[in-house]
């Protein structure tokens, strides 16, 4: 087994605490070093003997260690948190860290041309999780900065950094924002107390509605540890906010220019405001899900015996639809078999049909046979559970086409009242596609309706002053149409064609030739001509098949289908289903309409 922790992914959205108030420290802590680096997740013990693969990206100025470890055939799965990654940088770091008021050690500030910038790995706002010397698996976890003090102070060269990535965009822009009043704050130079309109500090202002009575608050640094600060902040289980109340660094290294990042602020702002649409998943708020009808409910992915209870015992779910895989599971921590039995002591019929995450083909070919299965379960009056990893993507996707397919609700219609339900963004491509396979399974290659695709040829070949492309849909090779030049050796065209099958050529500088870089084959005559295929046939035991290297570009075109299309979509839709057995929910055979 081989795996590789290297830098972080994003995860889920959560609206993030603020403000975040700003200073510097007059006390430093020091930091010390330990040597060299193995790679190793979170939640690996000590004692594992492991071959160690080490990689080394180097800058001037300083080392920055990567390693991989891996095992034999033996050895357990390694449990990863894929927002954690490690480094190992050489002394003098170039980090200045922030003690936040929920007790995170959070990355506040880079030194210019220190070796943490160069490392090109860390960001502001990572939280400092483990620090140590990780080739003698010392690698201690930081909960303060006692425990940062502790480990760090030992005279080394160079030690080992675990951080984990925000699991959504931190607010660099926020740290620029301070007054006198918040660096004071920081510092833990300012007591703060209110009683009766009386203000003891200054930009404390009364509240119009309290008719002057401000109440009483008062910053007390005993509250400054995370089981105070829980009790200071989070009575209710209310989220406390993020303040920084506490900045360190190494000793004597506080000169110099300091920056939240090699980049223009203004373009971080910029980047922050084209990603406001973005959704990330956070697996540590748990389950969340949507009722969107009476027997259809959609979310993310069941963690919890508790979550099995809510549904069971709350909600009345009796069947669950999952598309997660048993990898996904195992690498959010999840037992899926666990999960399973227990779905049937609380008498809910647990269904695993994997789809992979992210893959639009894979989407496309499977989507049928989970409608398929879908309406089965409805049909038996199960009230249907609809999940996956984050619930972003492939539940949501399942049900809109289900709506589509089988309610006759135009696709646009059922996207967008499960999208004004639920927060997620489903594979809409892969919803259209996985239609007009559909309807090609009871046209049986004979569309007679408008264009279903969209498709770019392309000549790459050689340079030439006239390309034109001819073939079965140019009017019977009679009628070329004229290349676009894109530079280069490249020209294009671009046709709206029906699903099928079809033969063409490129006529360049008058000379008929076919392309080597999409499929061809030879006619009957010895000719060699270029061949595509636009679209499939849906099944419910899809062929998932390698896809021949083409150098053409098709995309799918989403219209309103008309009165035939629709009668055609949904007779193959019930086809689909017929052929799903109702007893052990399994593809019967082939599906022929």
């Amino acid at each position: 087994m081989f795996t590789l922790q290297f830098t972080a992914t994003a995860g889920a959205t959560t609206d993030r605490p603020s403000p975040f108030l700003l200073g510097s420290s007059d006390s430093c802590c020091s930091f010390r070093s330990a040597n060299r680096c193995l790679l190793k997740p979170s939640s690996l013990d000590t004692g594992r003997e492991e071959k160690k693969k080490k990689k080394k990206l180097r800058f001037n100025g300083g080392t920055v260690r990567v390693s991989a470890m891996s095992g034999n055939g033996h050895s357990p799965a390694f449990k990863m948190n894929l927002n954690e990654y490690l480094v190992t940088l050489e002394k003098p770091l170039g980090i200045r860290f922030a003690l936040t008021v929920d007790g995170k050690i959070i990355v506040h500030s880079l030194k210019k041309g220190g070796n943490a910038e160069k490392s090109r790995i860390i960001m502001v706002g990572d939280t400092l999780k483990k620090a140590g010397d990780s080739s003698q698996d010392r690698l201690v976890q930081i909960k303060d900065v006692g425990d940062a003090q502790n480990v760090l102070k030992e005279q080394r060269h160079s030690f080992s950094l675990v951080f984990e990535r925000p699991t959504s965009p931190f607010p660099i822009q926020l740290l620029h924002r301070m007054n006198d009043f918040e660096i004071l704050f920081n510092r833990g130079q300012a007591p703060i107390a209110t009683w009766n309109k009386t203000l003891l500090a200054s930009n404390l202002q009364p509240s119009i509605e309290s008719s002057g009575n401000c109440g009483f608050l008062v910053y007390n640094s005993k509250f400054l540890t995370p089981k105070g600060c829980k009790l200071l902040g989070n009575p209710n289980e209310h989220v406390i906010l993020h303040e920084d109340i506490k900045f360190f660094t190494e000793e004597d290294y506080e000169e110099g220019e300091w920056a939240h990042g090699s980049f223009p602020l203004e373009e971080y702002i910029k980047a922050l405001d084209r990603s406001k649409g973005e959704m990330y998943y956070d697996h540590s708020i748990g389950m969340r899900y949507t009722k969107i009808s009476e027997q259809i409910y959609v979310g993310s992915c069941i963690q919890t015996e508790a979550d099995v209870e809510t549904l069971s015992k709350v909600e009345g779910v009796t069947a669950v639809l999952n598309f997660q895989s048993a990898a996904e599971a195992e690498n959010w921590g999840i037992d899926l078999k666990s999960i399973t039995e227990l779905c049937q002591r609380n008498n809910i019929l647990m269904i695993n049909y994997s789809i992979r995450e992210g893959d639009s083909y894979d989407m496309r070919k499977k989507l049928p046979f989970c409608v398929g299965l879908m309406l089965r379960l409805l049909r038996k009056n199960h009230r249907v559970f609809v999940t996956c990893t984050s619930g972003f993507d492939r539940s949501p996707a399942c049900v809109i086409a289900y709506l589509h397919w089988m309610t006759d609700i135009s696709l646009h219609a059922a996207y967008t009242w499960v999208t004004g339900m639920y927060t997620c963004r489903p594979d809409r491509p892969a919803i259209a596609w996985a239609t007009w396979d559909l309807i090609a399974m009871v046209e049986k290659g004979n569309h007679e309706g408008p264009p279903t695709h969209a498709v770019t040829f392309v000549w790459n070949e050689s340079e030439g002053q006239d390309v034109n492309l001819v073939g079965d849909f140019t009017g019977n090779w009679k009628e070329p149409i004229k290349a676009i030049y894109k530079g280069g050796v490249r020209y294009e065209v671009e046709v709206k064609l029906p699903q099928g099958k079809y033969y063409y050529k490129f006529i360049v500088n008058g000379q008929w030739r076919h392309s080597t870089s999409s499929p061809s084959e030879r006619d009957e005559r010895g000719n060699v001509n270029n061949v595509i295929v636009i679209g499939d046939t849906a099944n419910v035991r899809p062929s998932i098949q390698h896809q021949q290297k083409d150098a053409n570009i098709v995309k799918v075109i989403e219209r309103p289908l008309d009165e035939k299309e629709r009668f055609k979509l949904a007779k193959a839709a019930r086809c689909i289903a017929f052929y799903v057995c109702p007893i052990t929910l399994a593809p019967k055979s082939q599906v022929v309409a």
